[in-house]
């Protein structure tokens, strides 16, 4: 399990990139538009817009493994899980609600920091969105510097 220091990290105002592979081991990516932890603790659910993302989704099946790298936008602080999909599912009006609300907090956050609305408004959608649930498997720390690449936690 995410102790709880990364979990609200993850759960906070963060740029999220996701990446999948293919049956033939070619790489796609997207952008999460929020994550949360599951009710059960052990699992994260990050929303992600297929209308955006299709090749990412498209890869995504239960057992499929996943990268999801977590970016503080104000201080490069930075966080990638490798976990295995659990299930991809359309998004529910519970998640689309909570999408809006990342949606909010990471625009105010952007914004500040003096990124336009032309770069950031198209990928704050939630256009086709679907829900990506996913066990951790290994936490590692990619903040620059000399501690990059150290992995932090290796979850059950």
């Amino acid at each position: 399990m995410i102790d709880n220091a990364i979990a609200e990290f993850v759960e906070g105002a963060v740029m999220t990139i996701l990446a999948s592979r293919d049956q033939g081991f070619h790489p796609a990516i997207g952008r999460g538009v929020g994550t949360r932890r599951a009710a059960d603790g052990h699992l994260l659910d990050t929303m992600v817009s297929r209308a955006q993302w299709p090749d990412l989704i498209a890869n995504l099946a239960p057992g499929a493994p996943l990268a999801v790298t977590f970016v503080a936008p104000d201080d490069y602080r930075t966080f990638q899980i490798k976990g295995v999909i659990e299930a991809v599912t359309p998004a529910s009006d519970g998640d689309r609600a909570f999408t809006h609300a990342y949606h909010r907090d990471i625009h105010r956050v952007l914004t500040a920091l003096g990124v336009t609305e032309g770069q950031i408004g198209f990928w704050l959608t939630d256009a086709d969105l679907w829900c990506l649930r996913y066990r951790p498997t290994d936490v590692f720390v990619q903040t620059p510097g000399p501690r990059a690449g150290t992995r932090l936690e290796q979850c059950p």
